[in-house]
């Protein structure tokens, strides 16, 4: 099982979001923690953000990085869709 970490700016959309969208950013989370690197909705980034993960769930995007040393993924990004990759 891997920890959770978020950084000031995921932290900051998860904390305003409405209820639905934490119910599904929660069961985001759940998921992430089992298995950070296979999952039909997970997806390795280049570019620009390469070594990240993108976790997508409907019109959100979740950027995130994996320590596996650590046993830790580090969210650096939660946002609507057209917002992610700015």
């Amino acid at each position: 099982m891997f920890e959770i970490e978020f950084s000031r700016k995921a932290e900051k959309f998860y904390r305003i979001a409405d209820v639905k969208t934490a119910r599904i950013l929660n069961r985001c989370f759940e998921a992430l923690a089992k298995e950070p690197f296979c999952h039909a909705n997970i997806k390795k980034l280049h570019g620009e953000f390469e070594g990240s993960f993108r976790y997508r769930s409907g019109s959100l995007r979740i950027i995130y990085s994996v320590d596996d040393i650590k046993k830790t993924i580090y969210v650096e990004v939660i946002t609507d869709r057209g917002m992610s990759y700015r």
